[in-house]
């Protein structure tokens, strides 16, 4: 269920309410006097709502409210602080990281939050001193030597920046980062040579894919003018990710002879990059509050650091704060390689608002911008595919797939999205086709082989074939109900029910909640002569809302049980 400010408001109130004594006095005037303001413990007990709501700027504002009715409380202060820095409130977080410190002089948060406004202000002194201040704990051990380095080397001393990092050389998760950075500090510092040594170090990693290396190391090359070396790391990291953006774009300024705008150019944005690495880390991580806090800080020292905004929009987008998302997007810039992909987002998280037209007109815009471009057509039919207006959605595929001259192994997923469509709108001959041709391009994708195999299972043809597909499937994905679900379904339908039963008891382990797999295992209970277990799966398939064409069929099994099985592919 998605959470609205409105609600953390409405709960707030609630929440004053109870938290509030008010006076006999005060109350027999209650319909003349000011509106009570609320406590502090409601303004708490509001925020931790608002923050299990997701909604961070609503939780920021009462945590903010309750840390002016308690201002000592060091606890509140600090959770107040990060949710300051997470809305990007760099002002109001600064001066509450000032009262941090004041009180806990290590604390780290409160230390990078006060190196970051010296950094800022061009004070990398300060920034050196708040930094070697803060406790070296947890996270902080790796996060402060990367940004100590950029702060040494503001003060114009490389070697005792290249000497910041070296506590993360014997850890080895961490160890990429130093290579990273010792190749970008080199780089700005102008010793190419140790440069690039460090930049085929880390190419030579689990790094090769990393955009930003590969983007870095490009612009210095082309710096140097040692464009046909550029080139050709563009060419190789495109062989393997043909769609990146950055790098197309990248690759294109080197053929056109031009200079690649390197990633990192002055300390502010070196310490920049580092919150913005850290922040990519930790978006993965089931809490992204302190993902959100090092994007901020990221932008707080590079306001038009792009690949911030894009991370900080999909960090909200992932916590379901659309419109959150779509105001972080659209601060990307119309020049950036990701201006395109931040407008096809904008467009999607429209659909999710409900606004499902206006994110159709806003693509259908972008298709007539770039004629040969079939992306903003696909975000489009994808779109009317999950509102299941599938005849919109094949037309919209189709115009698509018009605009792709050749079909390489990458484009399974088209085929894929458009199969489910054509099966949908009952045109199944094309929807086997795409199947079919999605298989060609990826033999043993298990999405394709599951449902294409459970299509022929449902229709009682290829039975063999089908069970053969579906059985590959789940050797990939052994742990997917769904799939599970359709091997069982395939052995039902093939009249082996007792081997049916084994699939569809595990496929119902693991997707309890299904109405469908509920059913199937009910039917093939059934046929073992397990007839009160039949009804009892049936029972639940009605109590988990099934499509309203199948309720009455689910109420006839109920009533009378299955018909005599017949001939393979009847059940």
């Amino acid at each position: 269920m998605r959470h609205t400010r409105l609600t953390a408001l409405a709960l707030a109130a609630v929440l004053t309410a109870a938290c509030q004594s008010l006076e006999p006095a005060v109350q027999e005037q209650a319909t003349t006097a000011e509106p009570a303001k609320p406590s502090g413990l409601g303004s708490y007990l509001a925020g931790k709502v608002a923050r299990s709501a997701r909604d961070t700027p609503a939780a920021a504002e009462f945590y903010a409210a309750a840390l002016a009715d308690d201002p000592d409380n060091q606890a509140l202060l600090e959770r107040t602080m990060f949710l300051q820095l997470a809305e990007g409130r760099m002002g109001a977080a600064s001066d509450l990281a000032a009262r941090r410190v004041a009180v806990a002089p290590r604390a780290p948060m409160a230390r990078f939050t006060l190196a970051t406004m010296s950094m800022r202000a061009g004070d990398m002194a300060a920034a050196r001193e708040h930094l070697e201040e803060s406790d070296l704990s947890g996270f902080a051990g790796f996060m402060q030597p990367l940004v100590l380095s950029w702060a040494r080397l503001g003060e114009g001393d490389l070697e005792a920046g290249l000497e910041a990092l070296e506590p993360l050389r014997n850890r080895q998760a961490f160890d990429g980062f130093r290579i990273y950075h010792t190749a970008l500090l080199n780089d700005v510092a102008g010793r190419y040579d140790a440069a690039e040594e460090a930049y085929r170090a880390a190419l030579e990693s689990d790094a090769r894919n990393a955009t930003r290396l590969v983007l870095a190391y490009g612009a210095m090359l082309s710096r140097l003018g040692r464009r046909d070396e550029a080139e050709a790391l563009f060419a190789d990291y495109l062989q393997r990710l043909p769609d990146n953006a950055v790098i197309v774009t990248a690759y294109r300024v080197v053929l056109s002879g031009g200079v690649v705008t390197p990633p990192v150019a002055a300390p502010e944005h070196g310490a920049a990059e580092a919150f913005l690495g850290a922040a990519g880390a930790l978006a993965r991580e089931p809490s992204t509050d302190t993902a959100k806090i090092y994007v901020q800080l990221a932008l707080h020292l590079r306001p038009d650091l792009d690949e911030a905004h894009m991370l900080l929009a999909e960090i909200r987008e992932a916590a379901g704060r659309y419109a959150e998302a779509n105001a972080s997007y659209g601060r990307v810039q119309a020049g950036s390689a990701y201006h395109w992909e931040a407008r096809i987002r904008i467009a999607a998280n429209l659909d999710r608002l409900r606004q499902t037209e206006a994110a159709i007109a806003a693509l259908e815009t972008m298709a007539a911008e770039r004629p040969e471009d079939p992306s903003p057509l696909v975000a489009a039919a994808d779109i009317l595919r999950a509102r299941e207006r599938y005849l919109d959605a094949v037309a919209m595929y189709d115009r698509a797939f018009s605009r792709i001259p050749e079909f390489s192994r990458r484009h399974w997923t088209l085929l894929y999205s458009r199969g489910i469509a054509l099966e949908r709108s009952k045109q199944w001959a094309r929807a086997e086709q795409d199947f079919l041709h999605a298989l060609e391009l990826r033999p043993d994708q298990p999405l394709v082989l599951n449902y294409l195999g459970y299509s022929w299972t449902e229709q009682g043809v290829n039975l063999e074939q089908a069970r053969d597909m579906i059985e590959k499937a789940v050797q990939q994905r052994p742990n997917d109900g769904y799939v599970v679900d359709s091997l069982g379904w395939a052995y039902f339908r093939m009249g082996d029910y007792d081997e049916a039963v084994l699939h569809l008891e595990r496929a119902v382990e693991l997707r309890p909640e299904d109405p469908v797999i509920n059913e199937h295992l009910g039917d093939a209970y059934w046929r073992v002569g397990r007839q009160l277990e039949a009804g009892f799966q049936w029972r639940r398939a009605l109590a988990l809302g099934p499509a309203a064409e199948q309720v009455p069929l689910i109420e006839a099994k109920l009533s009378k049980g299955l018909p005599p099985a017949s001939s393979p592919g009847n059940g």
